[in-house]
């Protein structure tokens, strides 16, 4: 069962390819995932990521292709109703090309609802997310409302070795535009499988793919592809401190 999973998600990575008129784009997508343990049902969590393509690959030239795409910053609180079902509140800030004379910022509040469940040693995620955006373009100096329903299914499970301290991660991550008068109902797609690695109790990392693909309209897709450093780190404040 591992190994099909694996397969059907490493396909996700590569079946959007098939899309005609497309940009493909490769850099680096550094990220940090920190949560903490508050009470018996209730967490924060705190997500920071950037975005930086360094080349295209249809016409490499680094000079001009390298920039900072995006930088994403999301603060949530978690209700876990029980340790299969938790419900979401967050707010996202998110600025697009973030160097640049074109930015956008974005104020985005979202919910979600998520439940977990394990089978034998896989333990999955599924996901339900409905974002509330509202985007600000600097060049028309307006700022547009918009809103949009994600499903996420992702997986993890163990990977033999010596230490017994390696995972592997994945998830596919489809977006849905909610709202009138939409380019495309199916606007964006995210794809992500890595290998972990168990430093201590409260620390991991991450290394491996995400794959990203925008509609820009019509026919027309915007691929791409990062390696995806991840620093993931949780506290738990329920536990007794230990005394020396």
């Amino acid at each position: 069962m591992k190994r099909i999973l694996a397969i059907h998600i490493f396909l996700l990575f590569c079946i959007e390819n098939t899309f005609a008129q497309s940009t493909f784009i490769g850099g680096l997508f550094p990220t940090i995932d920190h949560s903490g343990t508050i009470t018996k049902n209730l967490d924060y969590s705190l997500y920071y990521f950037g975005a930086f393509p360094l080349v295209n690959f249809k016409n490499p030239d680094i000079s001009k292709d390298a920039n900072f795409l995006l930088f994403y910053s999301e603060q949530a609180l978690t209700f876990n109703v029980n340790k299969h079902l938790s419900f979401t509140g967050a707010y996202v800030y998110q600025r697009e090309n973030v160097t640049k004379d074109n930015y956008s910022n974005e104020n985005r509040v979202h919910i979600q609802t998520t439940y977990k469940h394990s089978v034998k040693t896989v333990n999955l995620k599924h996901r339900l997310r409905f974002d509330n955006r509202f985007i600000h373009d600097n060049t028309t100096d307006k700022t547009s409302y918009t809103h949009r329903l994600r499903y996420l299914i992702g997986l993890d499970f163990p990977i033999k070795s010596k230490k017994d301290n390696l995972y592997f991660t994945a998830y596919e991550e489809a977006f849905f535009n909610t709202f009138k008068n939409a380019s495309a109902v199916y606007g964006e797609n995210w794809a992500y499988a890595a290998i972990g690695t168990k430093l201590n109790d409260n620390n991991k990392l991450e290394t491996g793919l995400l794959y990203i693909t925008w509609n820009t309209g019509g026919n027309n897709w915007f691929h791409q592809y990062y390696l995806q450093l991840t620093w993931v780190s949780h506290l738990d404040f329920t536990k007794p401190k230990q005394t020396k």
